[in-house]
C-alpha cells in the first residue's frame, strides 16, 4: 500500500563546468629557427591560462605557446616576455583569452524530475523528462552550470507537472464520518497528475486513490488483463471470455457519491470483438466486498459475496469511442442490499460475458471515469 501521494524526483542541480584542461608542458611554442637566439623552456602553460614563456629569447619573434585550452575563460597567456632585440610576432602569438573551452563543458543541467542532460556548451537541452506524478512543479534543474567565457549557459531543466496529492485510505469507512463525498464527482482520465506509473495507483483531484485489478472465470481460456496507456492516456482492458472476464478500479477509500444520479465513462473497442458476448458495467459495494480482502481492509461481506450491482446489456462501444451515462436506478440489487447503492461505492468494474459457445476475444479502452 502507498502511504501517500505520487512524488516526482526532485531536478537535479546543474554540474559543475569541466575544469580547464591543463596546458601541454610543451616548450612554450616552436620558435622559428632564426638567428635570434636560442628559445627559453617556455615556462609551463597551466589548467586556468597557463603562462607563456617567461622571458625567453625568440627568434624573430618567436611563437609562444597558445595560452593553454581553459574552462570558464582561463587567464590569457601572456605571449612570453620577447627578448630585447628579437623581433616581436606582434608580442607573440597570444592566446586571446586563452582557447576558451566552449564555455567550458556545461555541467548536465540538472535532471528536471528523470531529466535528460544539458548539450554541451550550455545549450539549452530539453528540459529533462518529467517524472509523471512528480510533486507539484517538479524542481527544475540549475541553470545550465556556469558557462566559461562566452559560453552559453545551459537552460534548466523543465519542471514537472503538479500531481494530485491523496492521503489516508486502505480501510473503508462508508460511516458518515468516514466515507469520502468526492465534490467533483472525477474519478480518473489517467492523465500524469492523476496516474503514477511507479506505484501503478490513480489519485483524483477529490483525494480518492486507487488500483487496477482484473478477473476471469474457470472455462478453459478466459483471461483478462488491466493496464494503463500513458500515451493515450486510458485503461485497456483486453479480455478472452470462454464464460466471463473483466477488469476495473479499486478504491482505497469508500465514496458516498449519493450527490450524483449516474455513473459515467467513454469506452472504445479497439482491437477484437464482441460478438458471442455481453458486456456489463458494476458498482463494488462495501457490503459485496469480502471481510477477509486487503488492500484495502473493511469489506462486510461474509459469505456469498461480490454480488456486485449490475447493469447488463450495454451496446458495445464503436472504435472510436462512446460515452456512457448509466443512472444508479439502472443497477440491479443482486443481493437485495438494504443499504444504498451510492452511499457505499468502493470500485468500479467492467464485464465481458460470454454469450455462445465461442465466446469472444477483445480490447477495450475505458476513459473519463466520473460521477455526475
Amino acid at each position: 500500500m502507498q502511504a501517500e501521494g505520487e512524488l516526482a524526483g526532485s531536478g537535479g542541480a546543474g554540474g559543475l563546468p569541466a575544469a580547464g584542461g591543463r596546458g601541454g608542458s610543451g616548450t612554450g611554442g616552436t620558435p622559428a629557427t632564426g638567428t635570434g637566439g636560442t628559445t627559453g623552456t617556455g615556462g609551463t602553460p597551466i589548467g586556468t591560462g597557463g603562462h607563456g614563456g617567461s622571458g625567453a629569447v625568440t627568434g624573430t619573434g618567436g611563437v609562444t605557446g597558445t595560452g593553454g585550452i581553459v574552462a570558464t575563460g582561463g587567464s590569457v597567456g601572456t605571449g612570453g616576455t620577447v627578448a630585447t632585440g628579437g623581433t616581436t610576432g606582434t608580442g607573440g602569438v597570444k592566446a586571446t583569452g586563452g582557447t576558451t573551452g566552449t564555455g567550458g563543458v556545461a555541467g548536465a543541467g540538472g535532471k528536471g524530475g528523470g531529466g535528460g542532460m544539458v548539450a554541451t556548451g550550455g545549450s539549452t537541452g530539453t528540459g529533462g523528462v518529467v517524472a509523471t506524478g512528480g510533486a507539484a512543479g517538479g524542481r527544475g534543474g540549475a541553470a545550465g552550470s556556469m558557462a566559461g567565457t562566452g559560453g552559453t549557459a545551459g537552460a534548466g531543466g523543465k519542471g514537472g507537472a503538479g500531481a494530485n496529492m491523496c492521503s489516508g485510505g486502505g480501510v473503508l469507512d462508508c460511516s458518515s464520518a468516514g466515507a469520502l463525498t468526492m465534490p467533483t464527482g472525477v474519478v480518473t482520465s489517467f492523465s500524469p497528475a492523476e496516474w503514477n506509473a511507479t506505484t501503478l495507483q490513480f489519485c483524483d483531484a477529490d483525494g480518492l486513490r486507487g488500483r487496477l485489478f482484473s478477473f476471469y472465470g474457470t472455462a478453459t481460456g478466459s483471461t483478462a488483463t488491466t493496464t494503463v496507456d500513458t500515451t493515450a492516456q486510458n485503461l485497456k482492458l483486453s479480455v478472452t471470455a470462454k464464460d466471463w472476464a473483466g477488469g476495473g478500479l479499486i478504491f482505497e477509500s469508500c465514496t458516498d457519491v449519493s450527490g450524483f444520479t449516474s455513473v459515467s465513462f467513454t469506452a472504445s473497442l479497439t482491437a477484437g470483438s464482441l460478438s458471442g458476448c455481453t458486456w456489463q458495467v458494476q458498482l463494488q459495494t462495501q457490503d459485496q466486498r469480502s471481510s477477509t480482502d486487503v488492500d484495502p481492509t473493511g469489506g462486510t461481506c461474509a459469505s456469498n459475496c461480490y454480488r456486485y450491482p449490475a447493469l447488463s446489456g450495454l451496446a458495445a462501444p464503436s472504435a472510436t469511442g462512446t460515452t456512457y451515462n448509466e443512472p444508479f436506478a439502472m443497477f440491479n440489487n443482486p443481493s437485495s442490499s438494504a443499504i444504498a447503492t451510492p452511499t457505499q461505492v468502493v470500485g468500479l468494474q467492467w464485464q465481458v460475458t460470454s454469450s455462445s459457445s465461442n465466446g469472444c476475444t477483445a480490447e477495450l479502452r475505458i476513459d473519463n471515469i466520473k460521477f455526475q
